[in-house]
């Protein structure tokens, strides 16, 4: 027990100097969030929605300018957790983004498919035993690997100074590592999120910068009966994006850090799963502070079996 309260508490210092990225843009795929039920023991299928908006080319602390553009992503998913063994699941997520940007004299739109990725999750640590106090402690510990395959349109714009932000897919081979790790003592639980996504150069010669992103979620269940289960939510996700090259020239208007402070719910009836979650940024330095991020959201529909 002592060296899971060491392992907890070296885990919430990460949150506070560790960096991480994640996509700030449409055209990125954000596959990698799992969640706090993601029913490892059993196949899971299902759907969500993603949603989040920005504005580009912003003037002095965050003001609109007549290049000021306001940019919405959304995307539609479908996605699931195969059990291929006791210790491997395998997950997948297929896209259909839709990315909106409006400007001082234009109107944009684009959709279609977006980037598909795999990942494989692998069972390290999973014992369930009671405490000193006679309570139940649980604890799971996954690590990861995946790609992300170039299935969607890549768009790049004329300004070769600016992250290409608006298009449905990055045309890269992408790769993923990551882990997760869940403790809960009774109903109240902790689950802790890192992945790292290693991006390669697309034909156009443009590289988008390598992402680190660390997730935390603190909840706690209430069971109403023997069928349905209640978990809401609090979390911090701490973010950075590398700089990214076009053509072998670090592009400036990109990169940057971003927290977030999130809070939503799960539910269980049976074995029907439904979520949502909402991200409302604390702190954003995010292409030169030419870049302002607002809040996201997320809502999912699956089932287990």
């Amino acid at each position: 027990m002592r060296k899971v309260k060491l392992i907890l508490f070296f885990s919430i210092l990460l949150i506070q100097y560790q960096v991480s990225a994640c996509d700030i843009c449409g055209c990125g795929n954000n596959g990698s969030y799992v969640g706090i039920m993601p029913e490892f023991q059993k196949n899971i299928f299902g759907i969500r929605y993603r949603q989040n908006s920005l504005r580009t080319h912003v003037g002095n602390n965050g003001m609109n300018t007549y290049l000021t553009n306001k940019e919405s992503y959304t995307s539609y998913e479908f996605w699931g957790s195969v059990k291929i063994s006791k210790r491997f699941n395998l997950l997948f997520t297929l896209p259909y983004n839709s990315n909106e940007r409006t400007s001082s004299i234009e109107q944009q739109h684009i959709n279609g498919l977006g980037d598909i990725n795999l990942m494989g999750y692998y069972t390290l640590v999973q014992s369930n035993k009671l405490t000193k106090a006679n309570k139940v402690f649980l604890q799971s510990w996954r690590v990861s690997a995946g790609i992300k395959l170039p299935t969607g349109r890549y768009q790049q714009t004329e300004n070769s100074s600016t992250s290409q932000l608006f298009t449905l897919g990055t045309g890269t081979l992408d790769f993923n590592i990551g882990s997760v790790y869940e403790a809960r003592i009774q109903n109240t639980g902790l689950n802790l999120m890192t992945n790292y996504k290693i991006n390669t150069l697309n034909k156009f010669e443009y590289q988008y910068g390598n992402k680190l992103q660390f997730n935390t979620q603190l909840y706690h269940k209430y069971f109403i009966n023997d069928k349905i289960a209640i978990s809401p939510n609090l979390g911090l996700q701490l973010e950075i994006n590398d700089k990214d090259y076009n053509k072998q020239t670090i592009v400036e208007v990109s990169g940057g850090s971003l927290l977030n402070g999130s809070i939503g719910a799960e539910f269980k009836i049976n074995n029907i799963l439904f979520g949502f979650n909402t991200q409302t940024p604390l702190y954003q330095n995010i292409g030169n502070k030419m870049i302002v991020t607002n809040a996201r959201n997320m809502v999912h529909l699956s089932f287990a079996f």
